[in-house]
């Protein structure tokens, strides 16, 4: 241990310069990421908002929320089951300054509070919600707004943090605006607990099934179709950031050839070597990630709200981690070469 701090003082414009290669990857990396995330969370962040992932929905091959359309007699018989009121879903074109802005409004229920980033839920008829990404595009807490085909003003009495479905926002209306009307408003019911008896007489009424939150978000078009290349650029990423990082750590070891050479002739054993080296490339390693995960969270702070981008603690734990596996690959590369050199070999003793 105290070798390597040592050795860190005396070099320090040399692991200052390592840091910086590594702060600069983590960055980019993280970054990407919370794009990539952030983009796949404007298909699915309505899910957040609901009650839990147990659903009830019409019956169909690929269950998807807005195609799920329960009759008023199987509403009754679910209702009557699991002892609440559904949740009604219909697609509306938002006018905003003259600009069209297609959302989706769902019906307020005392059972389902959205999370509201600030004001109160549409209690009354002509009131409504709207998510946070729509303030960017001229709306604000008490403007009046219509809807494209409808004379009727709305007034905004209150905006959700983060509530999108298929890229669309998210926007609540009060329960008696869907009232007798069917075509085009989907049902579904949102729990977060249903017991194997309700779950056998829900499955038990015609037309009707029980699905997961994950088996709603696997059937959403849009979602479906950026999944695989977000993910597929995610782990690129991490393979070429890993296969750089190795390379780097490895030239780094190899360099100190000599030096190990002399260490080893003054009886300094192998393994404190490596517990060294494996300090060092740790110490390296876990400053650049950590300044890099603040850079990052500021950098959150100040992107305006239209922006897709989401970061979890576990997202950045998760690279933390995969670098400093890396560097110890790297290290352990190195390593393996410096085993097998003779300390008299390592210091030109030979020549």
């Amino acid at each position: 241990m105290n070798l390597a701090w040592k050795e860190i003082k005396f070099y320090k414009f040399r692991f200052i310069l390592i840091m910086l290669i590594v702060f600069l990857m983590s960055t980019m990396v993280l970054f990407i990421s919370g794009l990539a995330q952030g983009l796949a969370r404007e298909n699915i962040s309505l899910f957040d908002h609901l009650k839990g992932n147990q659903f009830i929905i019409q019956k169909m091959k690929e269950p998807q929320l807005e195609k799920s359309s329960l009759n008023s007699k199987q509403q009754f018989k679910i209702s009557k089951i699991v002892n609440e009121q559904p949740i009604k879903m219909m697609s509306k074109t938002l006018n905003i300054k003259g600009n069209e802005e297609n959302v989706v409004a769902l019906n307020y229920t005392t059972e389902n509070k959205f999370n509201l980033k600030s004001g109160t839920y549409p209690n009354h008829k002509n009131e409504i919600v709207v998510n946070e990404k729509l303030i960017a595009k001229g709306i604000k807490k008490g403007d009046k707004v219509k809807f494209t085909k409808e004379g009727k003003p709305y007034k905004v009495v209150g905006i959700l943090k983060d509530a999108m479905y298929s890229h669309s926002n998210v926007i609540l209306m009060n329960q008696n605006v869907f009232q007798n009307k069917n075509n085009g408003v989907a049902s579904f019911y949102s729990l977060s607990h249903l017991s194997s008896k309700q779950k056998h007489e829900i499955n038990s009424i015609k037309g009707v099934q029980h699905v997961k939150a994950q088996e709603l978000t696997n059937h959403i078009a849009s979602y479906k179709a950026e999944k695989s290349p977000l993910k597929m650029m995610i782990y690129s990423l991490f393979i070429i950031t890993a296969i750089v990082l190795s390379a780097f750590f490895y030239v780094m070891t190899i360099q100190k050839i000599s030096e190990i050479g002399i260490l080893k002739a003054i009886g300094i054993s192998t393994p404190h070597l490596l517990i060294s080296l494996i300090v060092q490339i740790s110490v390296i390693t876990l400053i650049g990630v950590i300044i890099s995960e603040a850079l990052i969270i500021l950098i959150n702070q100040i992107l305006p709200v239209t922006m897709p981008f989401h970061l979890e603690v576990s997202n950045m734990l998760v690279v933390l981690i995969i670098f400093l596996f890396v560097g110890l690959i790297g290290a352990s590369l190195s390593f393996i070469k410096l085993l097998k050199i003779d300390p008299i070999e390592a210091i030109g003793g030979n020549e």
